[in-house]
């Protein structure tokens, strides 16, 4: 489940490249494709590679992959839709 949410990441981070992503949680997903590119996982593989296996994803992006989960949550959640999802 958390390797389809970091897929989830990084075809959600494709998208948003070419349509120009006008959602509530981007700022949260830049900062966690920030947070990868910046850590040694990217130096020896790819960043498609890092956020696929459980093994080689950083700690210390795991607490913003869950936040950003649970904005994308919220998007779907209709007491949020109508108070309004807290962006980042």
């Amino acid at each position: 489940k958390v390797t389809a949410v970091r897929v989830h990441i990084l075809r959600t981070a494709r998208e948003a490249k070419r349509t120009g992503m006008s959602k509530s949680c981007k700022g949260m997903l830049e900062t966690i494709i920030k947070c990868v590119e910046d850590t040694d996982c990217t130096r020896q593989h790819s960043l498609k590679r890092c956020l696929k296996s459980a093994r080689l994803f950083p700690a210390s992006c795991q607490k913003l992959s869950d936040l950003y989960l649970s904005c994308r949550r919220g998007q779907l959640d209709m007491r949020s839709r109508l108070r309004g999802n807290k962006g980042f």
